[in-house]
């Protein structure tokens, strides 16, 4: 089924199911989709709204559980299958995050690698308040190895053409418009449509969102 929905309606839609998340443990709500599909603003947003109708949040990012550089472009900077496979941890997200949420753990690690300066990090645990809920937000969190550590899971979709216009933006200290669409072309955009074909992500997500108009996001499931 797909319903096309205002902004607001669509955050309104998708806090009613995070609220609805029982608050005896924390719970654990991923936010996936690929580079440029919407998804680091719509976490954002949704952590607001939840927030303000008084559930805590505490927001993470994948993007902090990174890969050294040495292993993130071993199968060359524009292989598809080098990014899915190599550029992010799940492993360390998984044991410093989403397995404590799972048993209940009070405390987590936010990050494991600091992507800027391409190094380890090993900040201080965070506190969990009663009936936190830990939203994560990046790429690729649907793998095998993590899809069945959410509570709930909302996927974000753009059409090829919106991604690639977002990432010239975006992205423009990768390079010229043109080595930008050559990467998302080759890398990222091939890597999103590997995982698709491997993973099959679709059927994993509790929330599939169409946002190649994020004025009028559109929900497919």
């Amino acid at each position: 089924m797909t319903t096309t929905a205002g902004r607001e309606e669509l955050l309104v839609t998708l806090a009613a199911m995070v609220l609805a998340l029982p608050d005896d443990r924390p719970q654990a709500v991923g936010v996936t989709g690929m580079s440029c599909s919407g998804k680091t603003t719509l976490a954002a947003e949704l952590a607001a709204v939840v927030v303000g109708a008084g559930r805590p949040v505490l927001s993470v990012a994948y993007d902090d559980f990174h890969h050294p550089r040495e292993r993130r472009h071993a199968q060359g900077r524009e292989s598809a299958a080098g990014y899915l496979d190599d550029a992010f941890d799940p492993e360390a997200l998984d044991r410093l995050v989403l397995r404590p949420v799972v048993e209940g753990a009070r405390r987590i690690v936010t990050a494991s690698y600091d992507l800027a300066e391409d190094r380890p990090v090993a900040p201080d645990p965070v506190d969990l308040a009663d009936g936190s809920v830990v939203l994560v937000e990046g790429s690729f969190l649907l793998v095998p190895a993590l899809a069945d550590r959410w509570d709930l899971s909302v996927m974000t979709v753009a059409e090829p053409g919106r991604v690639i216009e977002r990432a010239v933006v975006r992205d423009a200290d990768l390079g010229p418009p043109e080595r930008v669409r050559e990467l998302y072309l080759r890398r990222y955009l091939a890597a999103e449509a590997l995982h698709q074909e491997r993973d099959d992500p679709w059927s994993r997500a509790d929330v599939v969102v169409d946002l190649t108009d994020p004025t009028a996001p559109r929900l497919l499931s």
